[in-house]
């Protein structure tokens, strides 16, 4: 754009805004002014599905998942091997206190939920298998041993238990029978009860405090080699379409707006530097802003841009 004289209002705004300390000061002034607003005056349900809708577009995730998720999980596999530490070293002994606790407590099954899976086909079918396996290996135990007494020391009388050996293993093998078709339902009732009674809970208690125990001492290294093992790069293929779903569904739309709604509800008339714990917090983000946004409110003061923007309203 051609050099044009400025209205002297105009040549002090631009001295101004080329000077990196006038510029810093006016960025400062703006940083006190958004955050001296309420939190309501940027948040609003509606508008933030608009943004969910942007961010999360399926290309935009596919992308983010190729270039950024996957190469992360590599690195930091590697990252796992260098650092040779457990899973306890990622936390405070206060947080493994109180995982611990919860590990510890006995586990309470709900009696009609366990009511309701005996009662599955696959149940019913698994259980009868266990047992007529279990009772048909005694039958043939006790053959294997009648089969010996009539083949041993007992000589001429071979025979005739050999003739026995074979009906009592008729009658052993019709009373297994009989005994699972008729006793299936008690049989699935005491499960219930079993697994229902206060020993189970203390037992599987310290089952899962066994478990928690040993968790804590696994290296993160087996975990990343452990994961490596999983088909990942399709399993992360996934993610774009699962999020699109999910966000698409009115019942999660009308969810987050609910949310953000509730959130507003408490958060939303404070001010924005009120979100911040601290006072020195939101002093420390207004130097960064000053700090890097002075050399940039210089730049684009320089632009033809903005320039064209004063000429036509000066």
């Amino acid at each position: 754009m051609a050099e044009q004289k400025w209205p002297r209002a105009i040549q002090k705004l631009l001295a101004g805004l080329n000077d990196e300390a006038s510029a810093g000061a006016l960025l400062g002034l703006a940083f006190d002014f958004a955050v001296d607003q309420p939190v309501s005056t940027y948040v609003d349900a509606e508008r933030l599905l608009g943004h969910l809708d942007r961010a999360l577009d399926e290309r935009v995730i596919e992308a983010y998942v190729r270039d950024h998720l996957r190469p992360f999980h590599d690195r930091e596999a590697e990252r796992a091997v260098a650092r040779d530490d457990v899973v306890a070293d990622w936390l405070t002994a206060e947080v493994q206190a109180e995982l611990r606790a919860l590990a510890a407590k006995p586990v309470e099954f709900d009696r009609r939920m366990l009511e309701g899976i005996v009662k599955q086909d696959s149940v019913r079918h698994m259980l009868r298998s266990i047992i007529e396996e279990t009772l048909g290996r005694f039958v043939e135990s006790f053959k294997s041993t009648l089969s010996s007494l009539s083949g041993g020391r007992l000589g001429m009388g071979r025979g005739l238990l050999g003739g026995i050996t074979g009906q009592i293993e008729a009658q052993l093998q019709k009373a297994v029978a009989s005994f699972v078709g008729g006793s299936m339902n008690l049989m699935l009732e005491r499960l219930v009860a079993i697994l229902a009674s206060p020993e189970t809970a203390r037992q599987l208690a310290r089952s899962k405090l066994q478990a928690y125990d040993a968790a804590v001492k696994t290296k993160t290294r087996k975990i990343a080699k452990g994961a490596l093992k999983l088909p990942l790069d399709d399993l992360l293929e996934t993610v774009p379409g699962l999020i699109a779903h999910n966000l698409a569904r009115p019942e999660v739309r009308a969810g987050i707006v609910a949310e953000v709604e509730a959130w507003l509800a408490i958060e939303g008339d404070k001010a924005v530097r009120e979100l911040w714990a601290e006072p020195a917090h939101v002093a420390a983000l207004r130097a960064e802003v000053v700090e890097q946004g002075a050399p940039l409110l210089r730049a684009f003061a320089a632009t033809e841009g903005f320039r064209g923007w004063l000429a036509a309203h000066s």
